[in-house]
């Protein structure tokens, strides 16, 4: 169930926490914590973001150092209670797909193996977007997903990692949306996202976007590499 983290335990809590490559280290060692509903991870690429995320979404195991996220220590237990989106190498999507084989495709992952998979309409369609674009016009079933615009993509991408309710959803590459009216859109719907209840942690280049996340739902945290 959303929005069920206990305000006394800290949505994320990094306490010396690192991660070593072949070729040395790729961040850390890292403490840090965030008691807000938003989390700005900020550094230049090549920061060790990407894998700070992962760590933070369940998805990699750190080398030293303990984690917590919503009060869950075991990387299983987080990847239960996290989604993820805008990971090049994870949650990419096919150009040549239709948004409505893209969701069926998802939805059938998602769904319990006794369950069929219902055929996708304009109605399923608007159901499964209507969380993560909110009040904004969704792009219909049968558009290519080659015709997404960069914001457009990134919200399909986030209504993708919704279909599995999780509690928490954690973002890479949020800067990767050039256009500052793209990215301040994005950022509404995010910042709304938290507001309901599903806390965001996101990485980002810029420090300007800490701003575009700062609303009704709080001032974010910020942890700095």
């Amino acid at each position: 169930m959303r929005g069920t983290h206990v305000s006394a335990t800290p949505v994320i809590d990094l306490q010396q926490v690192s991660v070593r490559g072949p070729r040395g280290p790729v961040f850390g060692p890292l403490t840090a914590r965030s008691d807000s509903p938003v989390t700005v991870v900020l550094g230049p690429r090549g920061s060790g973001r990407t894998s700070l995320l992962l760590c933070i979404a369940g998805r990699m195991k750190p080398g030293e150092g303990s984690l917590a996220v919503l009060g869950e220590t075991a990387p299983s237990a987080i990847r239960r209670r996290t989604g993820i989106a805008g990971f090049e190498a994870v949650d990419a999507l096919e150009p040549a797909v239709t948004l409505g084989a893209t969701l069926r495709e998802r939805l059938a992952w998602a769904l319990p193996w006794y369950r069929r998979t219902p055929r996708m309409t304009p109605q399923l369609s608007r159901e499964l977007l209507a969380e993560a674009f909110g009040h904004l016009e969704q792009p219909g079933p049968d558009t290519a997903v080659h015709d997404l615009g960069p914001a457009d993509e990134m919200l399909v991408r986030i209504a993708l990692a919704l279909i599995e309710q999780p509690d928490m959803l954690v973002i890479d590459d949020f800067d990767a949306l050039r256009d500052p009216a793209e990215r301040a859109t994005v950022a509404g719907r995010l910042e709304a996202l938290a507001r309901r209840g599903i806390p965001i942690a996101l990485a980002t280049t810029d420090p300007g976007d800490i701003g575009l996340l700062a609303g009704a739902a709080g001032e974010p945290a910020v942890i700095e590499l």
